[in-house]
């Protein structure tokens, strides 16, 4: 499609997708920009939360930190950031 000046033309669908996207990705955090939380923020505790530690969580990097807490981070603790790892 062209519009009157011979330049190509987006989309109505094109347009409100970019539209929605924009948001997104404005406040979306870079793997290298991301900062990771001091322990006290996150609510970081060296023992479990019932069944939930961080060694099951999806931020845990074994052997001993994590992707969004600073510091050393033990496989049996626990804190507020915790998700479930997939799988």
């Amino acid at each position: 499609m062209r519009d009157l000046h011979g330049n190509p033309s987006l989309s109505r669908r094109a347009v409100l997708i970019a539209a929605r996207a924009a948001p997104l990705l404005a406040v979306a955090p870079s793997a290298h920009a991301a900062k990771k939380v001091p322990p006290g923020a996150a609510q970081y505790q060296a023992t479990p939360k019932g069944d939930q530690f961080c060694g099951d969580c999806a931020h845990f990097v074994r052997p001993t930190a994590c992707k969004l807490v600073e510091g050393t981070i033990s496989p049996g603790g626990w804190c507020r950031l915790w998700a479930k790892k997939a799988g």
